[in-house]
């Protein structure tokens, strides 16, 4: 495997293996399973994504935390729910396609394909971390996707955050019955959050106000899900302390099953989010 200078693959367990980034800009993990961004450390600051330290890593279970890759579908199967949720290759090895460095960070490809689907994921790692999803139909007809980039953002306490930029926005709220309603002003916290919001190409700011400010924009994506699930389902979780409810704050570029892409032969659509921390 060829292998820039600024990237390692980890030896501590051949069986998952984790590339590991250590360059100017930023130091990150992305593991072979799931094509999984566990971490990303921009230069001089502080772990900007959220790992559950109960995380279990292991072939056909997703990983809790950093960003989970929810694709062909979002959520439930819109057709078949004996379907896993929230897609095919969360608990999945990928190929890996290669890598590649420059002075403002590094490149890394993963694709995979299983049946009628194929797709390549992209991680560029610098100062900015950014994550595309490429859907590929190489078939002769149309194909209908949905997904997300499921991101776990690191905060030092749910209850401090807020979330501005959705403002207006209608969103399906599935917490309990689920019923649309409109955003006023910021999202704050101060129980479970589950939402769905129209808005596809919002630039958001996650505002940790105890100090830190995380810019989210994205494309390809018509609607963002914000999640948290809050103290009664988070001790739900086998993987997730009783607690890490109050680490994370989920911030997705999503396509919801009922605004699923259709991509005719031979094209692509690309799911992306960049992630970014305010000086």
């Amino acid at each position: 495997m060829n292998l820039p200078a600024s990237v390692h693959l980890s030896a501590d367990d051949h069986a998952y293996p984790i590339f590991e980034i250590n360059h100017p800009t930023c130091t990150a993990k992305v593991a072979l399973h799931g094509a999984h961004v566990m971490s990303w450390k921009p230069a001089d600051e502080d772990e900007v994504l959220y790992l559950s330290p109960d995380a279990v890593f292991r072939e056909s279970k997703a990983i809790r935390g950093g960003i989970p890759v929810c694709w062909p579908w979002f959520s439930a199967h819109p057709a078949d729910l004996a379907q896993p949720s929230h897609g095919l290759v969360r608990g999945r090895f990928w190929d890996f396609i290669g890598a590649s460095e420059d002075t403002s960070g590094v490149t890394l490809r993963f694709g995979i394909h299983i049946g009628i689907w194929n797709a390549e994921l992209r991680v560029r790692a610098g100062e900015e971390l950014e994550v595309a999803l490429e859907t590929k139909n190489n078939l002769e007809m149309p194909i209908v996707v949905s997904g997300a980039l499921h991101t776990y953002l690191g905060v030092s306490d749910i209850s401090h955050v807020r979330v501005v930029g959705l403002d207006g926005c209608g969103y399906l709220d599935t917490v309990g019955t689920p019923k649309m309603l409109k955003q006023k002003g910021d999202v704050y916290f101060d129980t479970e959050v589950d939402r769905i919001y129209d808005s596809s190409s919002r630039i958001l700011l996650v505002d940790d106000l105890s100090g830190r400010t995380i810019l989210i924009e994205k494309s390809g994506s018509p609607t963002t899900v914000v999640w948290n699930p809050w103290s009664e389902k988070a001790t739900a979780f086998a993987d997730l302390p009783d607690d890490g409810f109050h680490k994370f704050c989920c911030i997705e570029a999503a396509i919801a099953n009922d605004m699923a892409e259709i991509v005719m032969p031979g094209g692509s659509h690309v799911l992306m989010t960049r992630i970014s921390v305010e000086e």
